[in-house]
């Protein structure tokens, strides 16, 4: 459980949040809390290069209908980021990230003929994290994540962007082939009794990256003014407001 991973801190009170004064055509970036409240940029919707974010995707569905043995690959592909086994897992199962772009509604992600031309929307990636931490056939996933190591398969720095924020419990990054021009980042974990997902994708490198989540994704003490806040609803909705989210049930039989 998330509050067992994190019981020896003492944890303030507070959550994440989206600035509402964030403003950066560079960085898309949403906050979501599986209870339904989000927060995010003005591109939060906006289809960006899912880089290795679309292992999360391919992996779950591998883990739901894969083969025992391509169900063993998916930790070590997320913990190092291995593109040869999302490469072979892709091969087999070419409609594993389109099925569940429609299983979870993730209107702004689908695969364009391989995993490594996935488009997805830092909405949509967040979403489906927050929408799968308590299934229980998704734990080698999230396990890869919580095991993320300092360098990818290919020698790639993968601790930034969401990655170092506080309270951080799992986490994914990833970059384009060179390694500058596109990075994307999401996190999940809990402060206090709030469980979060943060999620960013950048046009530009890891330090970018890095900058702009720090730079827009806000620590916040007043819970009940947030909530509040983040439940207006759709009218009136503006960059760093938040709208409900829907969640698909889970089949875990």
């Amino acid at each position: 459980m998330l509050a067992a991973a994190l019981a020896s801190t003492v944890a303030p009170a507070g959550a994440y949040e989206v600035a509402r004064d964030f403003d950066s055509d560079r960085t898309a970036l949403a906050v979501v809390h599986p209870d339904g409240r989000w927060s995010g940029s003005e591109d939060a919707l906006e289809p960006r290069p899912a880089l290795s974010l679309a292992k999360l995707y391919l992996g779950y569905w591998v883990l739901y209908n894969g083969t025992e043995e391509d169900k063993d690959l998916v930790e070590e592909m997320i913990a190092l980021s291995r593109d040869d086994y999302a490469q072979r897992l892709d091969r087999k199962y070419p409609q594993a990230i389109g099925e569940i772009a429609d299983d979870f509604d993730l209107q702004d992600t689908a695969r364009y003929g391989a995993w490594g031309r996935t488009e997805t929307s830092a909405y949509d990636v967040a979403t489906f994290i927050a929408s799968i931490l308590w299934d229980p056939r998704a734990e080698p996933l999230l396990d890869g994540m919580r095991q993320m190591q300092e360098k990818a398969r290919d020698g790639f720095d993968q601790l930034f962007g969401a990655a170092t924020l506080d309270r951080v419990e799992g986490m994914k990054t990833g970059w384009s082939d060179d390694q500058e021009s596109q990075t994307g980042s999401v996190a999940f974990g809990e402060i206090g009794d709030d469980v979060w997902v943060v999620a960013a994708l950048t046009w530009g490198d890891a330090e970018e990256n890095t900058a702009d989540v720090k730079k827009g994704v806000n620590q916040v003490d007043d819970l009940a003014a947030l909530k509040l806040r983040l439940r207006r609803g759709i009218s009136g909705w503006q960059p760093g407001d938040g709208l409900p989210v829907k969640f698909t049930p889970l089949d875990l039989g």
